[in-house]
């Protein structure tokens, strides 16, 4: 298939494990040549311009771009000087104002150096072993199992299969396997250890750069055994005595899966960094497409349709961050992986790309090994995410809807039994990846096995925990925001937690979940760590509808109310800002989601949407505003207020129900 721009990507197959994979670094030097030469005779007649008083601010800015480039792909060559020289030639020329003559006479002794430098010959470019997927005639099987009869019998049957296998007895012989030979697929009896440690090894395999899949082995595959397995990491769960003909084939089938062909679209302004990393990715067996246009990028996606995104993080026009930010606000791109290329590592930097929403980033100049590694890595997660949806792609812990499921069951157990149940929604800041990370692993062990612990909306973390009562939750809770403190590390600023019980403020997880966001909102109006309960006095129980429709239009709103009951889902109908607001600041009730009329008598609905923004009740209800005066203006400002959308008046039934289920999933 050709790219964006014409460039073909590569579909080779893999070479066996421990095969050399070479990238003839040379030959695309010697191709590339003429390309980097003009970019160095653009830096030179810029520094010339400089030193005779012709440069303008525009040609400074060029040369900069194309140093930029030079510091990217040559350090990438192996020309690390010649590297450096271009990136202190970029910093120069990337000032603000224009650079002086005596300044310009500077940087053309750096301009002379860096031709210097490339008139060597290019650096040799180690050998490495393939990073990507594995074939499995080639691969490594390990057997973690204290029993030495059984993984016996599997290493023949693998030996059969064409597969390498090797055994050890304890979780810690198999560390030390990962830090000296990383197998490509473990078995792991669950009865080889304690089930944390168990749960904390497979998780080890999760997070191995790259990623090793993993196939558990349990004495009963129930529910919760499965469930739990799957929460550590496992793809696979078998029951034991599982025959080793089973093991092999489910270690096969993962491996199998790791070979599907895969294709990387990368972004750069920079023709010889595209050439790179389609020859070094496509060494591996992937298929890459380039694109030096980054305003073509809507129309590459739809093209392509690609398994990962590389971006750089620094091209004319549009930067990657903000490119970022739109691929994650578009609900069909909103999970593809991205990992940024940046030729500036800084803490502030980084944070931005992550924040933005990216899944990794490499630097540049860029090591080849990091880059094949980082990208394998990133392909291998999304997949499992694919395959596992009841897994949330960045904590590892159940997703949200998973979450919800589990919760249910065991609040129904809660009343079956005449049991308590605790409901606590944790909201980390800043809510950064590896704070989540940290923290929902915390939670995980900090929890009894028949705790549900997993993601809630909003980037948040939520436990359900089974016969506690509201202060024995707390007690249990904040030891934990203390154990995250002391760890330090990826620890978040400030954690705080709002706490429900069942079945004092509802019945189910939707309930539990409007009266805990309210906990939240008074616990993010204190000081440093803290873990609010749910306080309602004088009522048991929270009313919670999906959606609350706030509009005086009493036959559009006949209209309303009945299409979307029919959708089933529950709705309040009000017809006055005033009674809007005096029902949302009950305690007692909640809603999803509410359809908002701007021109309310008397309260007018920017002016109820303003009261929900200052009370924090944003943060528990998506809100949905209608209105006859679609003014940009009166949008933005709805918007800039915590409006979650907008429908302008006339509307389609069709779309004002889609864009309420769409507010009514965002809710949590």
């Amino acid at each position: 298939m050709s790219g964006p721009d014409g460039q073909g990507g590569s579909a080779r197959a893999l070479d066996g494990l421990g095969v050399e994979v070479k990238v003839d670094l040379a030959a695309i030097w010697l191709a590339s040549r003429g390309i980097l030469q003009e970019q160095v005779d653009v830096i030179e007649r810029a520094v010339v311009a400089g030193i005779e008083r012709r440069l303008d601010l525009e040609g400074q800015r060029d040369a900069g771009r194309e140093a930029h480039k030079l510091a990217g792909s040559l350090g990438t060559f192996g020309f690390d000087e010649a590297s450096r020289l271009a990136r202190t030639l970029e910093l120069a020329l990337a000032a603000t104002e224009l650079i002086e003559p005596a300044q310009a006479l500077e940087l053309s002794r750096l301009v002379v150096d860096l031709q210097a430098e490339l008139a060597h010959p290019v650096p040799a470019l180690h050998s490495r072993p393939p990073s990507g997927p594995m074939q499995a005639g080639s691969a490594t099987l390990l057997v973690v199992d204290a029993d030495r009869d059984a993984p016996r019998r599997v290493i023949e049957t693998a030996a059969r299969q064409g597969l390498r296998a090797i055994s050890v007895t304890t979780i810690g012989a198999a560390r030390d396997l990962l830090e000296t030979a990383p197998p490509d697929v473990v078995v792991v009896d669950a009865d080889v250890a304690a089930e944390r440690a168990v749960a904390a090894f497979l998780a080890e395999l999760a997070d191995h750069e790259p990623a090793i899949v993993a196939v558990v082995l349990v004495g009963h595959a129930g529910l919760s055994e499965r469930v739990q397995a799957a929460r550590a990491g496992a793809l696979v769960v078998l029951e034991k005595p599982a025959p080793p003909d089973a093991v092999v084939e489910a270690a096969v089938r993962l491996l199998a899966r790791e070979q599907v062909a895969a294709t990387v679209l990368a972004v750069d302004d920079d023709p010889i960094f595209l050439v790179l990393i389609r020859e070094l990715l496509g060494a591996q067996g992937l298929s890459v497409e380039c694109l030096k246009d980054a305003g073509k990028l809507w129309d590459a996606l739809e093209a392509v349709e690609p398994d990962l995104l590389l971006l750089d993080n620094d091209m004319p026009g549009v930067d990657g961050i903000s490119l970022c930010r739109a691929i994650r606000s578009d609900e069909r791109w909103a999970q593809l992986p991205v990992v940024f290329l940046s030729g500036s590592d800084s803490p502030d930097v980084v944070q931005a790309m992550f924040s933005a929403g990216a899944d990794d980033f490499v630097s540049k100049p860029v090591s080849p090994d990091a880059l094949i590694n980082r990208v394998a890595n990133r392909i291998r997660r999304s997949r499992t995410q694919t395959e596992r949806p009841d897994v949330d792609r960045i904590t590892g812990l159940p997703s949200a809807s998973a979450f919800v499921e589990d919760a249910n069951r065991l609040l129904s157990l809660a009343l079956q039994d005449a049991r308590p149940a605790a409901l606590a929604v944790t909201e980390l800041a800043p809510p950064d990846k590896p704070a989540l990370v940290a923290f929902g692993r915390l939670l995980r062990q900090s929890f009894e096995a028949e705790d549900a612990v997993g993601a809630w909306s909003g980037g948040r973390l939520a436990a359900l925990m089974y016969g506690v009562t509201g202060l024995e939750a707390r007690a249990r809770l904040e030891p934990v925001l203390h154990a995250a403190r002391v760890a330090g590390g990826a620890a978040p600023s400030r954690a705080i937690v709002g706490v429900a019980v069942c079945p004092d403020d509802g019945s189910d997880v939707r309930a539990l979940g409007v009266a805990a966001e309210t906990a939240l909102g008074r616990a993010r109006r204190a000081t440093g760590d803290a873990v609010e309960l749910h306080e309602l006095p004088g009522r048991g129980r929270v009313e919670v509808v999906d959606v609350l429709l706030v509009d005086d239009d009493q036959a559009l709103s006949t209209l309303v109310v009945h299409a979307l009951s029919a959708q089933g889902w529950s709705v309040r109908w009000v017809q006055d800002g005033a009674e809007a607001v005096e029902l949302l600041d009950d305690p007692g009730f909640g809603a999803r989601a509410i359809l908002l009329d701007v021109g309310l008598p008397g309260l007018d609905g920017l002016s109820v949407l303003r009261h929900l923004a200052q009370r924090g009740q944003l943060d528990v209800t998506r809100v949905v505003m209608l209105t006859v005066r679609a003014n940009e203006g009166e949008v933005l400002q709805a918007l800039d207020l915590g409006a979650f959308d907008h429908v302008a008046k006339p509307f389609s039934l069709a779309v004002l129900v889609h864009r309420v289920r769409r507010a009514i999933e965002a809710s949590g």
